[in-house]
């Protein structure tokens, strides 16, 4: 069986449905179904898309403690010190990454800060000039 097929029982229980109700889908050609190798109703995971939207599939269960020895057992010293390496660095880039983060949106609030102000002395500018234009010939003279 595929990674992407199902069986009955995973596919009914993936899209929230009984397996009659899958079964009666079936049958009446709502949902399309295929054979595995010995010759098993699979269905695919995109057909249970296509027909009942999102689909909850199975998880896979986490490797045991004997398996992850063995995996760290098929790693050289050397392999394992340079991916220390590599993540180390990646750790570096990340917390760079955020500090740099961090600056431009302290350097973006006080660009803000700075343009609100200099918009309200623009408009306060504005209202005083408004307000001399509005004032007659002897007034301005007066002054």
């Amino acid at each position: 069986m595929s990674n992407t097929q199902l069986n009955m029982s995973q596919a009914a229980q993936a899209a929230g449905i009984t397996r009659r109700t899958l079964y009666n889908h079936v049958k009446q050609g709502k949902v399309t179904t295929s054979r595995d190798k010995k010759n098993n109703p699979v269905i695919d995971v995109s057909e249970l898309i296509r027909v009942y939207g999102n689909v909850s599939l199975p998880v896979k269960k986490i490797p045991t403690v004997t398996h992850r020895e063995n995996t760290q057992v098929n790693f050289s010293s050397e392999q394992l010190q340079a991916m220390q390496k590599e993540i180390a660095e990646l750790k570096l880039a990340v917390t760079n990454m955020l500090e740099d983060k961090t600056a431009r949106e302290s350097e973006r609030k006080q660009y803000e800060e700075d343009r609100r102000k200099y918009q309200e002395e623009l408009s306060t500018l504005n209202e005083k000039l408004e307000r001399e234009r509005k004032k007659g010939f002897w007034a301005r003279l007066k002054g």
